[in-house]
């Protein structure tokens, strides 16, 4: 039988016996107080504490049935009061320790779960750091080894527009160099020609006509070109050997052009021809100039060399 059901049925036989008498105050209120208890958490956290209280207010309720009028049922009920309401603050601070206890071991699995995952961040950190500083020292090797190359090749490049520029300012200067040999060696071969024109006589006889192929002049002008000169010193020399000769210069073209521009181009190619060899001392009354335009080809026009044939100077010896 559960000890709550014993006192209530020694309450209530005590209500049988001295139903005339009411219960003191004080045996109410450890009734009451005693209900509380066992409703409580003292049943499971300290069961003798809650029996000790159960046996005072089983003697203070026979006290009662006794002599209900007795001071001493007052003092046992008091006494059972006080001992119900201990075990229920002794329950309570058993509760309170236990929650402590369970709190401070939680606190502990807490710190110790924290200063785990402290280490272990540490640890990560640390080596996440030395993975940072080991691709920091690779990527400075690497940014050495391409400067290097880098500047290798720029090297290299430079190397190459050096040797360029030296080819090429060698070439220019070879090139110039051999300009200057060839215009030298022109000069040289043109004064020679000079010489040797100077030195090959045209034959003039009397009543015959010469040719004087390859003098010419600029395009549709009456200036000598500078090759002509070679064969102008022949005609030269060959005036000089006949002091007695009289020529008549006469100026032919092409067809290129009208009648009139030919006829007087022709007599001024004449009168260049004339004055060239005035200027290098034959006199100017053993010489009479005509112009014939295009009158009197000797080839046909219609081609280039027909029409460079018709381009002539002749000498007719009188």
């Amino acid at each position: 039988m559960k000890p709550i059901t014993f006192l209530i049925i020694i309450a209530c036989a005590g209500l049988l016996v001295g139903c005339a008498t009411a219960p003191p105050t004080e045996l109410i209120n450890a009734r009451q107080a005693y209900e509380h208890a066992s409703a409580g958490q003292a049943a499971q956290l300290v069961p003798a504490e809650l029996h000790k209280a159960q046996e005072a207010l089983a003697i203070a309720e026979k006290a009662f049935q006794d002599d209900p009028k007795s001071f001493h049922t007052r003092d046992l009920a008091y006494v059972a009061d006080r001992k119900a309401k201990m075990a229920e603050a002794l329950a309570t601070t058993v509760a309170e320790n236990a929650s402590t206890a369970k709190a401070n071991k939680d606190y502990q699995a807490t710190q110790t779960e924290i200063v785990k995952n402290t280490k272990e961040d540490l640890a990560a950190e640390q080596k996440a750091r030395l993975a940072a500083e080991n691709r920091t020292a690779d990527a400075k090797v690497e940014a050495q080894r391409v400067k290097e190359s880098t500047d290798a090749e720029a090297m290299r490049v430079k190397q190459q527009t050096d040797a360029a520029a030296e080819t090429q300012r060698v070439k220019e200067s070879t090139d110039a160099e051999a300009r200057r040999v060839k215009e030298l060696a022109d000069a040289e071969a043109r004064r020679l020609a000079e010489q040797k024109s100077r030195d090959t006589l045209i034959v003039l006889i009397k009543g015959k006509t010469v040719v004087l192929r390859g003098v010419n002049f600029d395009f549709n002008k009456a200036t000598l070109t500078r090759d002509s000169e070679i064969i102008l010193w022949r005609t030269y020399n060959a005036m000089v050997a006949n002091p007695n000769v009289r020529v008549v210069i006469t100026g032919h073209t092409d067809n290129v052009g009208g009648q009139k521009f030919n006829q007087d181009l022709s007599l001024k190619r004449a009168q260049t021809v004339k004055n060239w060899l005035v200027k290098k001392g034959i006199k100017s009354t053993r010489m009479r100039t005509v112009g014939r335009g295009l009158n009197e080809p000797v080839a046909s026009n219609e081609t280039e060399e027909g029409r460079a044939e018709n381009r002539r100077m002749e000498f007719f010896v009188q």
